[in-house]
């Protein structure tokens, strides 16, 4: 696989008198509150610190270190990859704000091999992985209706994905790392880029003011008799009127993931963000678009999802294949290995916008940040621009890709199949 070249300083040689220096330096970054909530990545660098003398494989990491299975396989499973990308960063992290402390521990990138340093290393620009924390809950009302407390909350969920993200690019460094061929595709051209936070669609009652009602079948008023519960609920409480006033949490903080990787490649001039509730038609004449949600709350470009050859089922529970290529399956079904732990479907495509030389770009999920943290970081952008080549690189394509969630926490994503879209733009979306 490729990877980055670094040089860096000679390692430390650990006599008796430094190794229990580092050894105390080593408990101090374990024990910090930079990894107080990430005890996946606190065992990882336990590991590497053990072994740090060791030529340690993905295998021994992810079955020794990460307790995956004897059956584990690096070629189709990134998470090895993935998670030490985000103990990389998570070093990182620590070293800038704790001013105090000399940087000695550290991952050369392209590398899982840990480092320890006599001086700094120099900086190496590395786009942000997927945050390591549990997603916030965000209830959605489905099939019941619960007291209602929102109000014009879309506003404010906007200014907060402003605030974040200035507040990444003022910190940020003049360090660009250059896109691979992949998203230098992408990319190509001085069009804006609009990301697109989905707000999913609510509905009021005349009779009942108080009250919101939420459908995954449902998404505008023609769709009201696919749900009869709904549709018996309005000789209840009287004539529906749509609502859209809330974005859900762990798409907002994947848009913000994804603009912090525009940045990192110099793209940040060009990025704003949008909601599915305002959009205009215009848009996709206009912009590069970046949308991201599931198949319900990404239906203001139905016509973009009813073009395409994947599709991602109302519950995420599979994506189904409508013309499977030879030796492909007709369906990627969700994966149950325990109670709270699955192998999840998602989708990830590049569609044409409507005018030259722009790009839609769909990621259809459950689980968002971990798609943005698939073609964001180094592995998993190669794993896709791989599986991309060998499909003669096409401009546009769809393509699906399996998510590893275990208690509601991304463990690693790949890509597993692809297709290349050869349709138009539909003249109808939005």
């Amino acid at each position: 696989m490729p990877c980055m070249a670094t040089t860096l300083p000679p390692p430390v040689q650990e006599s008796s008198e430094t190794s229990g220096v580092i050894e105390a330096h080593v408990q101090r970054v374990l024990h910090s509150p930079h990894f107080a909530r990430a005890e996946t990545q606190r065992k990882l660098l336990q590991y590497l610190w053990e072994h740090r003398f060791g030529n340690v494989s993905e295998y021994a990491i992810a079955t020794d270190a990460l307790g995956r299975h004897s059956n584990f396989d690096s070629t189709t499973d990134a998470s090895v990859r993935v998670h030490i990308s985000r103990l990389r960063r998570k070093l990182k992290d620590y070293y800038q704000q704790e001013t105090d402390e000399l940087e000695l521990l550290v991952i050369p990138t392209g590398t899982h091999q840990l480092m320890v340093l006599d001086h700094p290393a120099p900086s190496v620009a590395e786009p942000l992985p997927a945050p390591d924390l549990d997603p916030v809950a965000v209830p959605e009302v489905t099939r019941s209706a619960v007291p209602f407390l929102c109000g014009a909350i879309v506003l404010l969920v906007m200014a907060v994905v402003w605030l974040a993200w200035s507040n990444h690019v003022l910190r940020a460094t003049n360090d660009r790392r250059a896109p691979n061929a992949f998203w230098a595709s992408f990319l190509e051209g001085s069009a804006p880029i609009r990301i697109i936070l989905p707000t999913p669609i609510l509905f009021s009652f005349s009779n009942a003011p108080t009250f919101r009602f939420r459908s995954t079948q449902v998404n505008d008023y023609n769709d009201i008799p696919k749900d009869p519960q709904f549709e018996a609920l309005t000789k209840d409480l009287g004539k529906p009127s749509l609502e859209q006033p809330y974005t859900v949490s762990w798409d907002t903080l994947a848009a913000i993931d994804m603009a912090r990787y525009l940045d990192s490649v110099g793209a940040k001039q060009r990025v704003s963000f949008d909601v599915t509730r305002d959009l205009s038609p215009m848009v996709l004449e206009q912009a590069n678009v970046i949308a991201l949600g599931t198949h319900q709350t990404l239906q203001p470009l139905h016509d973009y999802l009813q073009a395409m050859n994947f599709s991602l089922s109302q519950s995420e529970l599979r994506v189904t294949n409508a013309h499977p290529s030879k030796g492909e399956q007709g369906t990627y079904e969700i994966i149950h290995k325990s109670r709270d732990h699955e192998v999840r479907p998602s989708i990830i495509s590049i569609l044409p916008g409507r005018a030259p030389g722009l790009k839609v770009l769909l990621m259809q999920s459950r689980d968002t940040g971990a798609l943005v943290a698939l073609i964001s970081s180094s592995a998993g952008s190669n794993s896709i621009e791989e599986m991309w080549r060998k499909n003669g690189s096409p401009k546009y394509f769809e393509m699906v890709t399996y998510t590893e969630v275990e208690s509601n926490r991304a463990l690693g994503t790949w890509p597993v199949a692809m297709h290349v879209f050869t349709s138009q733009a539909p003249a109808n979306s939005m």
